[in-house]
């Protein structure tokens, strides 16, 4: 009598979706991704009425400069990275002497100081609020010099708060440190004014 063949048992298939589908969840959460670091700027507040543009002195104004070699221009005058923050912040706190005519052109120049209201501070404490740093690059700068001065400003903004609350508070510049108040009032006698020209071929 002739044995019957047996068939092989079949595997079962039916989970597999749902295996593939945990092990892809897993990745997903245990594998790191790198982020992209963006800079941190507050846009003006939109007005209806665009032709209203606040005019600005040429004394509080600093020019700087970023050509297609990354040569760095501050105050029309040829500068090192490594000094930038220093300047920026002699020319923020209103440090030096101003040259008259050659304005921020000259890198010893100082932003105009005004009485304002500052909370901490008083009601005519003089702050140089209406200074601006004006930061212009080329379409050929490289993305690292661009991001080496764009740091080099920001951490001549942070000294000079740092520097503030040490002073008036006897504090760090820091959240955990200071109150929400304490913070604001600095940023208001210190405000971050840095306004991005569009890049020039």
């Amino acid at each position: 009598m002739a044995r019957k063949k047996r068939k092989a048992p079949s595997i079962n298939s039916s989970s597999s979706a749902d295996l593939a589908f945990t092990l892809l969840i897993f990745f997903l959460v245990v594998t790191s991704m790198d982020t992209d670091e963006g800079l941190t700027r507050l846009l003006p507040r939109w007005t209806d009425n665009q032709e209203q543009t606040q005019e600005i002195k040429k004394r509080n104004i600093l020019n700087v400069l970023v050509n297609a070699n990354n040569d760095l221009m501050v105050a029309d005058d040829i500068a090192n990275v490594e000094d930038l923050c220093e300047k920026a912040k002699n020319f923020i706190k209103a440090e030096g002497e101003y040259a008259g005519d050659r304005g921020p052109e000259y890198i010893q120049a100082k932003a105009e100081k005004n009485p304002e209201l500052v909370q901490y501070f008083g009601a005519d404490v003089k702050t140089p609020k209406n200074h601006v740093i004006s930061l212009q690059s080329d379409y050929g700068t490289s993305y690292e010099m661009y991001i080496k001065v764009q740091n080099e400003l920001v951490a001549a903004y942070n000294q000079l708060r740092n520097e503030l609350a040490q002073s008036k508070f006897g504090k760090p510049y820091d959240e955990e440190e200071l109150s929400k108040e304490q913070m604001q009032a600095i940023k208001d006698y210190y405000p971050m004014n840095i306004s991005e020209a569009n890049a020039k071929y």
